[in-house]
């Protein structure tokens, strides 16, 4: 018997108890039923989930035409946005994307200083490569 079979006889066992008892044929003429009516919801489902799903590439598509610096940077859009999304739950998909732009590009524009692949060594834990004078606020 399976999670969804055993569910349906719990709550069926449940509502049962001050009622008069319902056979073992009644019971799973029920679950029958029951699992009938899920497995014909599901195209509907998966229909749905197609549907979002292109909806979706399309608009990621359209978005990397309109910014194309981005291409190269997905990491730092999908953190930018996942960030946007976080913060803005109910906003539409495409509302998160233009939101997310500004901060996009500040973030691109941070980490072209950044070396990636010449990683030191050793690192220098005293601080002789921050700039504490001026606007920079300590940064690297």
């Amino acid at each position: 018997m399976g999670q969804t079979e055993q569910g349906i006889l719990l709550i069926l066992t449940l509502m049962c108890k001050e009622c008069k008892v319902i056979t073992e044929e009644e019971k799973n003429e029920i679950i029958n039923k029951a699992v009938e009516k899920t497995l014909l919801s599901l195209p509907e489902v998966i229909g749905n989930l197609i549907t979002n799903h292109v909806t979706l590439h399309k608009i990621n598509s359209e978005f990397y035409k309109e910014h194309p610096e981005f291409t190269g940077k997905k990491d730092v859009v999908q953190s930018v946005v996942e960030m946007i999304e976080g913060e803005n739950p109910l906003l539409d998909y495409k509302e998160i994307l233009d939101k997310a732009v500004p901060e996009i590009k500040k973030r691109i524009v941070i980490m072209q200083d950044v070396d990636m692949t010449n990683i030191p060594k050793v690192v220098k834990r005293d601080f002789s490569n921050v700039d504490f004078s001026g606007n920079g606020n300590g940064v690297l």
